[in-house]
């Protein structure tokens, strides 16, 4: 009987120390979950910035490739700009629209458009820029 009262009481408090220390590992594990979760939710929103400015830069692309051939040259897409939408989205952005008469890339009758766009990052540096090319070709044969 003796015995017995020396085993129950040796462990008392254990359960103490138990749930001391299951707090201080739950403590831990919400915090790294919490940085986890900041980290996925930064990375999502550089995400949605990139694929915003990918969408924009196409859609310019396309208007800008639509245009008569002879019409199009840099003067010409001085004054194409970003949408409302992309100039909240995208902070500080930079659109850079270049033409380049026979591309030799292209050909002679060819011309080479080319889209630059940037913006900054949540830490104030530049992203890395997009850049987007295509080759617009005079129709032979026919009127464009």
């Amino acid at each position: 009987m003796i015995a017995r009262r020396r085993l129950g009481r040796s462990r008392r408090g254990s359960l103490l120390a138990e749930t001391a220390m299951s707090a201080a590992m739950l403590i831990i594990a919400m915090s790294l979950i919490t940085r986890v979760v900041g980290w996925t939710a930064a990375d999502r929103r550089n995400l949605d910035r990139r694929q915003w400015a990918v969408q924009e830069a196409a859609n310019l692309m396309e208007r800008l490739t639509a245009r008569p051939f002879e019409s199009l040259t840099t003067d010409s897409v001085k004054d194409a700009t970003l949408s409302p939408e992309a100039v909240r989205t995208l902070p500080d952005a930079t659109l850079n629209v270049e033409v380049v008469d026979h591309d030799p890339a292209g050909g002679d009758d060819s011309k080479r458009i080319t889209i630059g766009l940037r913006w900054r990052a949540r830490s104030g540096d530049w992203d890395a820029p997009l850049k987007l090319a295509s080759w617009v070709y005079r129709r032979k044969g026919g009127p464009r």
